[in-house]
């Protein structure tokens, strides 16, 4: 689907430099005037705002969950990082309705919100009734109209956005990475990027140091995972992270610190000369430890090791420790 099909034919980059050239865009309501966001004028399929009458519904907030591919992670649902909303929205309202679409057949909830989430929090939070946009869009429309909402806060982290668009490609929203690109406006060497940052997560080993996923730095995060591409490379970085994890340093898992310490390890790693040494097993022969230039360690044992060669083995094992330090 190109940028012309989602939005009564007005194209999504125009909409937002039309936004982004005006220092105060708005739109008429009842009793106040606000800024109108670039998603209000997607939805509307022009670049200028014209003065459009809107109908809010005012909701329980335990009744709307989370579109299922929005791109806020867990994280932020604290009183802490929702702060700003919890203190402002008794105070003076909640200035800009989140957007929703209507759920059917759903016990447990009547809206999931497309953007919104943190107003959401908030309003529980306060036991206020939060204020709801309900719209007929499908997916595709509703991934544009989340990622236009979002462009220009800084709350939304990169990494966030890129997990959405990886999600989003998984689920078939967009049908390729071109299409996502063309669709929210974003250069495809930009979504590449992102994606390939993505791939991290998909080691355990990694994935499980990372306590805040939207904290992750995504130039750190592509850098690493392309180096993760050139042979040995990828052993060396997950028995940093196993190291790492094993070390149970809980005050030293801030994302950008990890992928630091896993960057140093492939470093660290091209430094270390090869070695090739023999040790005694028992009565069988030899084993022989190898490591190569990039830090790769083999170990081979002699064939016809039994029961009964168990300690020299380890003993074998745990001088081969100590020699590699």
């Amino acid at each position: 689907m190109t940028k012309k099909g989602l939005f009564g034919g007005a194209r999504l980059g125009d909409i937002a430099n039309s936004v982004r050239e005006r220092s105060e865009t708005v739109i008429e309501r009842p009793g106040n005037r606000a800024v109108l966001p670039t998603a209000e004028l997607a939805l509307q399929g022009r670049t200028s705002p014209g003065l459009t009458r809107e109908t809010v519904l005012s909701v329980e907030p335990k009744r709307c969950r989370g579109w299922k591919y929005h791109n806020r992670t867990a994280a932020w649902y604290t009183p802490e990082r929702c702060e700003d909303l919890i203190r402002s929205i008794p105070k003076d309202g909640q200035q800009e309705p989140a957007l929703a679409r209507r759920l059917v057949g759903d016990p447990e909830f009547d809206y999931e919100l497309i953007y919104g989430m943190r107003r959401r929090y908030a309003c529980e939070a306060t036991n206020t009734k939060l204020k709801v946009r309900v719209v007929d869009i499908d997916d595709s429309q509703a991934a544009v109209l989340m990622h236009l909402e979002n462009a220009d806060r800084q709350d939304i982290t990169p990494m966030e956005r890129a997990l959405s668009f990886q999600t989003q490609l998984d689920a078939r929203v967009f049908a390729t990475q071109d299409a996502l690109a063309t669709a929210l406006n974003v250069s495809k060497g930009q979504v590449a990027k992102m994606l390939k940052a993505t791939q991290l997560l998909n080691h355990g080993a990694i994935a499980g140091l990372m306590l805040d996923r939207s904290a992750i730095p995504v130039d750190q995060a592509y850098k690493l995972a392309s180096l993760m591409e050139r042979p040995g490379a990828k052993d060396v970085v997950l028995q940093a992270a196993k190291n790492l994890a094993r070390r149970e340093e809980e005050g030293a898992r801030d994302p950008r610190s990890i992928l630091k310490a896993l960057l140093s390890s492939l470093d660290q790693s091209r430094k270390l000369p090869p070695i090739r040494r023999e040790y005694n097993v028992g009565k069988v022969g030899r084993a022989i430890l190898v490591r190569n230039a990039r830090g790769k360690v083999t170990v081979a044992f002699p064939k016809g090791l039994g029961p009964q060669d168990r300690e020299a083995v380890v003993q074998a094992m745990e001088q081969i420790l100590k020699d590699l330090g």
